[in-house]
């Protein structure tokens, strides 16, 4: 298979096209699969579908047609993992396996390009990020535990049932119930904390901000949630994923406080390192792009006079021709040529010739579109390419860079003037064919006397 460059847009297109292929070795990936193992998930054809939806909506977010907050698919597919149970870095573990599965196919199908690499690695961790976030809150939200019509009774044996680790507070703040996870995970006895306010294990790394927040949130008789770095006995830090609700007596009066708590020092240490391998992942990427990037332009340039040398003219010559034919679009071509060239050179000495094209070459760029390549040849030849572009246009470009050179007073030279050959492709004809045809009329510019435009019609 022919190596190809090929833009992020390009290559999402091939993924729609093999979606199924990719999922399925996505599910079966043995990272996935030890997860679903664990789990005990069975994918049916079901299943199956929303993970096949949701990879389409992965799709247009990379052709930029969506972002995942608007994706239709995004809380189905996240409703999936929380109801098998499926812990916020389980689904950031999945959603890498997909990208690595992603790269086995970028590899296969060797697409040549570090900027895919680079668009492809961000726009992955851009939604790993986005839905981890969405579905830490599902996780939360899912645990409702007010309920103005249950006695308290009730709330603590919720609290106790669904909860990690549990204790309870006054309404001054003060510590009136420590269960016995609260006690192994701050590494403080049940005497050491009861009676003693919360700030026995706040971190000095924790805002005031946070906690400001957390009161006027939880004295409005509202649930507080949030992750709250806190500080054990031995000066090691540790996380939780905290639910602070406020119990209230049948007049409506809050009464006291339960906080509900789980550990995810892990998890946060995780998802750190994760961060800064990403980031340096990204760095080195972006490292190896720019090398790459700057050998390749080396190679494509000519070195004098900064247009596309021929190497790399030929390679955009024959893309050029099948994308025309693709897509039934004109492809038409300049060649150019300085008129007595050889005379600059006897006369003045090579340095003023290469400062004659030099300066020419930056005429003619100026005057260029985006898309038209422009080539040195070879000595004092150059061609341009100009796609989407009749010959009706390129004539009116040629006539206008020939009277830009012709005014122009070159350092030393002076006055000089240059021939042009027109063409336009003929979808049956090969490169070489269009090439020579083009080149023969630059000849019978030459021939009948210089300084014009000849075409082919």
């Amino acid at each position: 298979m022919s190596k190809k460059i090929v833009e992020l847009k390009e290559f999402s297109s091939f993924l729609r096209i093999h979606r199924n292929n990719i999922i399925d070795r996505w599910l079966i990936s043995e990272s996935v699969n030890d997860i679903f193992v664990k789990h005990s998930m069975y994918i049916s054809e079901t299943n199956k579908k929303v993970f096949y939806d949701f990879f389409d909506c992965f799709i247009s977010v990379m052709q930029w047609e969506l972002t995942i907050a608007e994706c239709p698919i995004k809380m189905k597919f996240l409703q999936l993992l929380n109801t098998n149970m499926f812990t916020t870095f389980e689904l950031f573990n999945m959603f890498i396996a997909l990208k690595n599965v992603i790269a086995d196919f970028f590899y296969e199908e060797q697409f040549l390009s570090f900027g895919l690499i680079k668009d492809l690695e961000e726009i992955s961790l851009l939604i790993a990020r986005d839905l981890s976030e969405v579905y830490e809150q599902i996780q939360r939200d899912e645990i409702n535990f007010t309920n103005e019509h249950s006695n308290l009774l009730n709330e603590y044996k919720k609290a106790v049932d669904i909860s990690n680790i549990v204790s309870k507070s006054n309404t001054k703040g003060v510590i009136t119930y420590v269960n016995d996870k609260f006690c192994t995970l701050s590494g403080y006895s049940k005497s050491e904390l009861i009676g003693k306010p919360h700030s026995i294990v706040r971190h000095p790394m924790m805002p005031s901000s946070v906690f400001k927040e957390l009161w006027d949130t939880i004295k409005s008789k509202r649930a507080w949630r949030g992750i709250i770095t806190n500080l054990r006995k031995d000066g090691k830090k540790y996380v939780v994923n905290s639910t602070v609700i406020p119990i209230l007596d049948i007049d409506g009066d809050i009464v006291e406080y339960i906080a509900i708590r789980h550990d995810v020092t892990e998890f946060e240490e995780t998802k750190e390192q994760l961060s800064t391998l990403n980031m340096a992942m990204k760095n080195k990427v972006d490292e190896l792009y720019n090398m790459t990037a700057s050998l390749e332009e080396e190679a494509s340039i000519d070195s004098l006079t900064g247009a596309f040398n021929r190497s790399k003219f030929e390679k955009f010559f024959g893309y050029e021709i099948e994308k025309s034919q693709v897509n039934k679009n004109t492809l038409s071509m300049i060649i150019l040529d300085i008129d007595h060239f050889k005379l600059v050179n006897d006369t003045y000495g090579h340095h003023v010739g290469d400062e004659v094209l030099k300066e020419l070459s930056a005429v003619v760029a100026k005057n260029l579109k985006r898309v038209d390549i422009f080539a040195r040849w070879g000595g004092e030849e150059f061609v341009i390419l100009l796609p989407g572009t009749t010959v009706e246009g390129a004539k009116v470009l040629a006539e206008k860079l020939r009277k830009l050179i012709e005014e122009t007073k070159f350092s030393v030279a002076g006055k000089l003037t240059s021939s042009f050959g027109i063409g336009l492709h003929n979808k049956q004809e090969s490169k070489e064919d269009f090439f020579q045809r083009v080149d023969q009329l630059l000849y019978q510019a030459k021939k009948a006397g210089r300084n014009r435009v000849v075409s082919d019609s």
